[in-house]
């Protein structure tokens, strides 16, 4: 009786244990996959002011996570692909602007409806400016100003540098162009060091105010507007980045997150006097092995990794050991088989005559 119920008890306890440690126990870097219920293919991932997360669509819809939940947002987009969600998202996206494939969605109110396919947008304190296949569109004196007509404008990226403010405008034929906000009629050529018609799909602004350039030959650099670019080796010369996150710098160093056509990678920076140096090529972090059939076209910081865009929308950071369910179902085994072999207690027996008148 005595071993039975020891060995029980020690069952049970092995049970609750296992149940416990199951999802605590520590697993490593990985990808897990985090899409919209139902979406379909991701084109436009963005950060809202207020946490939220928004993933625009090609069927034209958008969707928000807040506190763990993907929910569709009441916005009419005519079914249009998403294609730019940078615009200005500190307040309801409902109320816009949203950029897709057919225009403009909610722009600027006394303005010309935009009916042309928009590459990008982005809100700056002379107005809002918008990237085409035909140049830029600038908001100004109650209408749009086109401006590097001809040029494919691909993706706009604001920065702040000795209290200035800058607008880059990265092309998918000339490279890079910049104007500076406080005279947005006036856009200047700054390629150079750029491969010839350079495709220049992302950037990236480092802690001591350098611009990182994602480009269809690989990574460059430059220490301010109008210098000259350096290529940042990482490994990635032959890849197209599609995007990048540099995430604030840890220790002295720095680290850049990119999204190539073959998955996301991961490289350290340091960034002196002397300009900014990968301290080793990138190591690959996801790809085609974890269901990535997409280039990578957004990154956004998210918990202790980043969120991204490869179709879908996948989350890479720490998570619990994989499969740590089973370890728990074990542990609900051994806890039923510890309660089934308890030994139950014996009745007790009346004591004769305790009931005797």
């Amino acid at each position: 009786m005595t071993s039975n119920r020891t060995l029980a008890l020690a069952l049970a306890t092995a049970g609750l244990a296992l149940i416990v440690a199951g999802p605590l126990l520590p697993g490593g870097e990985r990808t897990l996959i985090n899409d919209p219920p139902g979406s379909g293919h991701v084109t436009e991932l963005a950060r809202a002011d207020d946490g939220s997360v928004l993933a625009g669509t090609e069927r034209g819809e958008l969707w928000r996570l807040a506190r763990g939940t993907w929910s569709r947002v009441d916005i009419d987009l005519d079914r249009q692909p998403v294609t730019a969600l940078a615009a200005d998202l500190s307040g309801d996206p409902r109320e816009g602007p949203v950029g897709t494939g057919g225009g403009l969605v909610k722009g600027p109110v006394g303005l010309s409806v935009v009916t042309e396919r928009v590459s990008d947008a982005a809100a700056t304190a002379a107005g809002l400016v918008v990237a085409t296949s035909n140049g830029l569109l600038v908001q100004g004196d109650g209408d749009w100003h086109r401006l590097l007509a001809g040029v494919h404008v691909y993706r706009l990226k604001p920065q702040t540098i000795a209290d200035s403010d800058y607008l880059h405008a990265g092309t998918l034929d000339r490279g890079v162009f910049t104007a500076a906000v406080a005279n947005l009629a006036d856009w200047s050529f700054n390629g150079d060091g750029l491969p010839d018609q350079a495709k220049v799909f992302s950037f990236a602004i480092t802690d001591g105010g350098g611009l990182i350039a994602g480009t269809s030959a690989g990574l460059y650099w430059q220490a301010a507007p109008g210098g000259r670019w350096q290529p940042l080796r990482v490994g990635l010369g032959r890849s197209r980045v599609l995007s990048l996150y540099l995430a604030p710098a840890r220790d002295g160093q720095q680290q850049l997150w990119i999204g190539s056509d073959k998955g996301l990678y991961r490289v350290a920076l340091k960034e002196d006097i002397t300009g900014v140096e990968a301290l080793a090529y990138a190591k690959p972090l996801a790809g085609a092995d974890d269901g990535l059939r997409y280039g990578v076209s957004w990154i956004l910081p998210f918990a202790d990794g980043v969120m991204f865009s490869a179709g879908s929308v996948y989350q890479f950071g720490s998570f619990g050991l994989a499969g740590w369910y089973w370890i728990s179902l074990l542990g609900v085994v051994l806890l039923l088989l510890g309660g089934w072999l308890f030994p139950a207690r014996a009745s007790a027996t009346p004591t004769p005559g305790a009931f005797a008148g």
